[in-house]
């Protein structure tokens, strides 16, 4: 199996011969990948906005090719901003380049400002409806005996304060993995508190330390809201 950069340039060479501009994203990018890591491969052409994603073997690598043509790139960068998650902005800042031009150079800056910016605020509506979800998620969890239903009202409270704590400082949050990445970039001492509070509840069955984190991540924005919540 030929090395990561070395296969993504062949691919290129193959399969998009004349396109505009190419990078490797992803954990092959970053020095971070696994026996299972595939190549992500962003490949830019000019011409009217369109885009896909296409999956293929090259080489015995498994690739993951996406493909943008003209601006369309914009479009994914602006829902990713809507959302928190900076999927594509995040794969082209990082990426290797494997086709030097200008559409790379102005794809790469337009990722590295898009992070840099962050995501688009949470209004006041949306703050209230994470306030009341999540402490619907607490009045059943503190219900509940230890089993089933339990474990997995833990993993959607912490799932969704860690998206509440993220979206209200302003930052990007993940998906998988990355929930606990953008946390330790914002606060390495909050991610140990949130690691901590799942490792009390499964290993002690104590869920004092999930509840004291819920409570304190959102006193700031008036604390669990039920009495006078309004959605219409």
């Amino acid at each position: 199996m030929k090395k990561p950069v070395e296969a993504a340039k062949d691919y290129i060479d193959t399969a998009h011969p004349d396109c505009d501009g190419a990078l490797l994203a992803g954990s092959c990018a970053r020095g971070e990948a696994t026996a299972t890591s595939d190549l992500d491969i962003i490949i830019l052409y000019a011409g009217k906005n369109s885009a896909y994603r296409k999956s293929v073997r090259f080489l015995d690598w498994p690739v993951e090719a996406f493909v943008y043509t003209g601006d369309a790139y914009i479009d994914f960068f602006s829902s990713d901003a809507m959302r928190g998650i900076p999927s594509l902005p995040r794969m082209a800042s990082e990426a290797i380049v494997l086709k030097p031009s200008s559409a790379v150079d102005e794809m790469q800056a337009e990722a590295r400002r898009v992070l840099a910016t962050g995501p688009l605020p949470w209004s006041d509506q949306i703050i209230q409806h994470h306030r009341y979800m999540i402490t619907n998620l607490i009045d059943d969890f503190l219900d509940k005996e230890d089993g089933g239903e339990a474990y997995f009202l833990a993993n959607s409270i912490v799932h969704d304060l860690a998206v509440f704590k993220l979206r209200t400082s302003k930052h990007w949050i993940g998906s998988g993995k990355w929930m606990f990445r953008e946390l330790h970039d914002l606060d390495p001492e909050l991610a140990s508190r949130f690691e901590h509070s799942l490792t009390a509840f499964y290993q002690l069955h104590d869920k004092r330390a999930m509840v004291q984190l819920a409570d304190e991540c959102l006193k700031p924005f008036g604390g669990r809201l039920f009495e006078g919540y309004y959605l219409g």
